[in-house]
């Protein structure tokens, strides 16, 4: 897949609106199973947004947006790629369980995971 092709699914509000309650969605699983207690979370746009910076999604998007155009892209890559089947809800959470006490860290890497199986798909 080329980069307009990413730059116009990371720009997609529909697929951001999707990504937006499956990964909050999918938070709320990994912290309801990491602590034992169910959880409701919204994640919070300024780690999605890092993360985001942090996987190289911000170079591929329009120069002058905000945080939370930043934070939709991600949500829109997950959104893709969960409705693809490139992605299963387990792997997501699996993503999101990792050893790290920063949450934007284990965004990144779901971030990264998303990016790698956009690009073995062409």
């Amino acid at each position: 897949m080329n980069d307009e092709d990413i730059g116009k699914i990371l720009t997609n509000t529909g697929l951001a609106q999707f990504g937006d309650s499956l990964l909050n969605f999918a938070y709320s699983i990994a912290i309801t199973e990491t602590t034992g207690r169910p959880r409701g979370i919204k994640v919070q746009d300024k780690i999605l947004a890092d993360a985001a910076a942090k996987a190289g999604l911000r170079k591929r998007l329009p120069k002058r947006i905000g945080r939370g155009d930043v934070a939709n892209s991600l949500e829109a890559l997950l959104g893709h790629v969960w409705l693809q089947k490139m992605l299963t809800l387990e792997e997501i959470v699996s993503c999101l369980k990792l050893e790290s006490l920063d949450p934007t860290k284990n965004f990144a890497v779901l971030a990264d995971v998303a990016l790698s199986k956009l690009r073995k798909q062409s």
